[in-house]
């Protein structure tokens, strides 16, 4: 006999969303929670003690002592009831209670009379799972045993969270580095051409005072990379701290048009700058020269031999509109799906043997809505070039 798959009640589906959050589903066998259920069964004198997490259409066991099946349908788990519930779940005799007498683990094979199980809450009140202890005889627990079983819980809980906690910190760490080294690759990339640039150009000092200038302001961007590295390092936190100041948006971008005259230079490209004169804005100058310099790299490193970048500022509605738009490959329909996702290839390929880690627009679109600004694309489709906006507030809506 089986019983009938029940609908899912109000609220199952945030409670699913939270589990999932937890990321510990399916996850291998681990010693911190095998301890603790074989502890829990020797303690209580049971031969089952299950950690279980109820899933959608199924019961998973995260650890089990004295069971060998790894999961078992939801609509045959005593798990699915217990969950429900805010305190202690008993049953005492299965057979003889109205709410597990037609289980198919009491009246089957595997004989489940005794079956006792306190909730794994979150503190959003969401139940997970269950610590649970199992017997195939009949049998009423101490009040000291309840006690122990809520204490042993709450120990399972506090490693779900210790462990959840874990996995975003690494996480973080990850992000920050991988974000630190596409900060660092584009003035690194730049540094080999300036060099050459140098030493074509001996004899003419002028020229060697400006590409100077441009090897100083690639070795600034590094240094702020680096700082940035370790200031969210000894933060902590996955919240993007900005240092906001009034500055030229104008004045920003012409910097970065200069520093990457090496790499347009040797494709042979152009980058032609419109604007109506300064463009002041309240934000943080070095995410904002991120930002920017992104999509100006992006530009030349998709873009063809002989192309042209356009790059425009105005300013209207109180806005500050800041486009750069390529005669690149452009964007087909799967590519704009995708391109503000971390690590994500599009379907084009740098023109010039460059490498692209698929961070740079994600980066971008975070110190964008950071700013509580924007960013936006328009492509009419493969070979047909691109057009990035960037939207900012003005400064004199702020000052």
């Amino acid at each position: 006999m089986s019983l009938t798959k029940p609908e899912l009640k109000a609220g199952e589906k945030e409670r699913i969303e939270m589990l999932q959050k937890y990321e510990i589903l399916n996850t291998p066998p681990d010693g911190s929670f095998d301890s603790i259920t074989k502890l829990v069964a020797q303690l209580l004198k049971v031969p089952i003690s299950v950690v279980s997490l109820v899933d959608y259409d199924r019961v998973w066991f995260k650890s089990k002592y004295g069971l060998d099946i790894p999961e078992v349908p939801r609509y045959d788990g005593l798990c699915s009831s217990a969950i429900e519930e805010e305190n202690i779940y008993i049953v005492e005799n299965a057979l003889e209670d109205a709410r597990t007498k037609s289980n198919p683990l009491v009246t089957g094979e595997t004989g489940l009379r005794f079956y006792s199980a306190v909730p794994l809450r979150t503190k959003e009140g969401f139940n997970l799972g269950t610590l649970c202890v199992m017997d195939k005889k009949p049998r009423k627990l101490k009040n000291s045993e309840k006690e122990t079983l809520y204490r042993l819980a709450d120990l399972v809980m506090n490693q779900i969270e210790i462990q959840l906690e874990a996995r975003k910190a690494i996480r973080l760490q990850y992000e920050i580095l991988s974000t630190t080294a596409h900060d660092l690759k584009n003035p690194v990339s730049i540094m080999p051409l300036l060099a050459d640039l140098i030493m074509s150009n001996k004899d003419n000092p002028a020229a060697i005072d400006d590409i100077s200038k441009q090897i100083k302001d690639a070795g600034r961007r590094m240094a702020n990379s680096i700082n940035s590295l370790i200031e969210n390092a000894l933060e902590k936190s996955d919240k993007m701290h900005l240092k906001l100041e009034a500055f030229d948006l104008t004045k920003l971008v012409k910097g970065i048009l200069d520093a990457n005259k090496a790499p347009a230079r040797k494709k042979g490209q152009k980058l032609i700058f419109k604007n109506t004169g300064p463009c002041f804005i309240y934000a943080d100058h070095r995410r904002i020269t991120e930002a920017v310099d992104n999509l100006v790299n992006n530009a030349i490193k998709f873009s063809g031999s002989q192309k042209k970048t356009e790059i425009s500022l105005i300013k209207e509605r109180k806005k500050a509109i800041l486009s750069v738009r390529d005669e690149g490959p452009g964007l087909t329909k799967d590519d704009q799906k995708n391109l503000f996702r971390r690590f994500v290839s599009l379907s084009a390929e740098p023109t010039g043997g460059e490498s692209s880690t698929g961070l740079g627009l994600c980066i971008t679109k975070e110190i964008m809505e950071a700013h509580n600004g924007k960013i936006t694309v328009e492509s009419e489709g493969k070979g047909k070039g691109s057009c990035f906006t960037l939207e900012l507030t003005l400064a004199e809506d702020r000052i």
